[in-house]
């Protein structure tokens, strides 16, 4: 087995904890607020990781180089306050099932950038599955067109702003949707760098989760503490349950990228379509609907990261 393909499959794990975990906050950000949520998650997830690297690496967590924070920095800041902030954003006005899709197009942004970037090499079997994938993420965006649902609960709870998100809850989902998408897509470049150059693939996810709670903290101190007294225990637990499950996978994905190039694990992250649908199908069939649209368009986002995968291996 090469280390490549090694790194591959390792990565498939990723999907098992993101999928499992955007499913879980689907349900706890009913009665709590996209940006503390957030918060929430991103905190119960760096305690777990930070604890994990702190038994397998002690020294290095505590000599740690100012350029290596710099780095850790710059990826907690476009990871979390902007990629998951938006990701918690789509699945609230749109649901799990039309938000993954979206999401599961980072791959698309990861192989340009690592083309480019990083001198990734790509051929047409990675080009051809790439549009497949884009092909998918419009098939589901044309089969919800006429979606009007408003969301579950506001995401502000006064101002123009929430009268703008209440007359265009499902333009507001997407346009956060391809935020998230661009945002996560752009996490495996610079992960591949950050686990290369700057240290342990855990050690980096411990760091870059550490930044990604403090910038969260400082953009939605105000209302932290309010939305967290008003919220039930079980929506709480819920949301950090979610945040610890994200944590593993982001620590999965850096130990990944370890061992692989951007252009080989980043499109596994397509699969967390299939873990939300299978999820939702078997236990959240009351909260959201499988249809038709949603079906082919993730077929083909899944046959698009396939056909990447096994283009990688050429």
């Amino acid at each position: 087995m090469t280390e490549g393909l090694f790194g591959a499959l390792i990565a498939l794990l990723v999907p098992v904890c993101f999928g499992t975990g955007m499913v879980v906050v689907r349900i706890g950000l009913q009665h709590m607020p996209p940006n503390t949520g957030n918060f929430l998650s991103l905190v119960s997830g760096w305690l777990v990781v930070t604890l994990l690297a702190f038994a397998i690496y002690p020294s290095q967590m505590l000599d740690m180089k100012w350029i290596a924070l710099f780095g850790f920095a710059l990826i907690g800041f476009i990871n979390f306050p902007v990629g998951r902030f938006f990701n918690f954003v789509s699945i609230k006005q749109l649901g799990v099932l039309k938000a993954a899709p979206i999401l599961a197009a980072a791959p698309v942004v990861s192989t340009a950038e690592g083309i480019f970037f990083l001198n990734e090499n790509a051929n047409g079997v990675i080009l051809i599955g790439t549009l497949i994938s884009i092909a998918g993420v419009v098939v589901v965006i044309r089969g919800d067109t006429r979606t009007t649902e408003p969301p579950t609960v506001d995401i502000v709870n006064e101002g123009t702003s929430s009268n703008f998100i209440k007359r265009h809850p499902i333009l507001i989902g997407y346009l956060a949707a391809l935020g998230a998408c661009l945002a996560y897509g752009t996490i495996p470049p610079l992960g591949r760098v950050a686990v290369a150059e700057l240290a342990e693939p855990i050690v980096t996810a411990s760091y870059t989760l550490l930044f990604g709670s403090i910038f969260m903290g400082l953009l939605a101190s105000k209302n932290i503490p309010r939305d967290l007294k008003s919220a039930p225990l079980f929506s709480s637990g819920l949301v950090a349950l979610s945040g610890i499950l994200m944590g593993v996978g982001v620590s999965i994905l850096y130990f990944a990228l370890s061992k692989a190039p951007v252009v080989v694990v980043s499109p596994v992250f397509g699969l967390n379509v299939f873990v939300s649908m299978i999820i939702v199908r078997l236990f959240l069939q009351k909260l959201e609907k499988v249809n038709a649209q949603l079906v082919l368009g993730s077929l083909l986002v899944v046959g698009g990261v396939a056909a990447v995968i096994v283009g990688s291996q050429i």
